[in-house]
């Protein structure tokens, strides 16, 4: 089982519009040379702008995916850009599909709670609640949490 995430319509237009607006005052100072604003940016400080929020930040985003998959060796957890995490099925205790609060965690992404251990979700208010034997728990954010429970279970169950 693949299932590959991205961040909702919404984030992607807020994104987008700050990198249209960005992209106005470069063109509007850079290019035709009218001051951007009530009190506009150097050039060097519009360049630097138009870099950071005209193209790298709107890059950052619009690429981020979270990608899990369930291969041989066990649950393959991506968050794009980042690094993956491999959790060997032998190493899970429990799976429970569980309902997600994402202001109990402080939002969606990668994202550490003290209590709760560590969460990877895209969107959405659903996902898998996984019980590790070393006692650490982690939340996976699926929009199939059902199929990709019963999956994990089933390939737990064969180790």
């Amino acid at each position: 089982m693949r299932e590959v995430q991205r961040l909702p319509w919404y984030a992607n237009a807020l994104v987008l519009i700050v990198a249209a607006v960005i992209w106005y005052g470069f063109i509007q100072q850079i290019i035709f040379g009218i001051p951007f604003g009530s009190k506009p940016s150097s050039d060097t400080e519009m360049w630097g702008l138009f870099l950071l929020f005209g193209i790298c930040f709107p890059l950052f985003f619009l690429s981020m995916k979270l990608v899990t998959k369930t291969e041989k060796e066990g649950l393959v957890i991506r968050f794009f850009p980042f690094r993956s995490r491999v959790i060997p099925y032998q190493q899970i205790k429990n799976v429970q599909v569980q309902p997600y609060h994402p202001m109990s965690y402080g939002g969606w992404g990668i994202r550490w709670s003290l209590k709760k251990g560590r969460a990877y979700t895209m969107k959405g208010k659903k996902g898998i609640w996984i019980e590790l034997t070393d006692g650490d728990c982690l939340y996976l954010g699926s929009q199939k949490p059902e199929e990709l429970a019963k999956y994990i279970q089933r390939e737990c169950l064969h180790r």
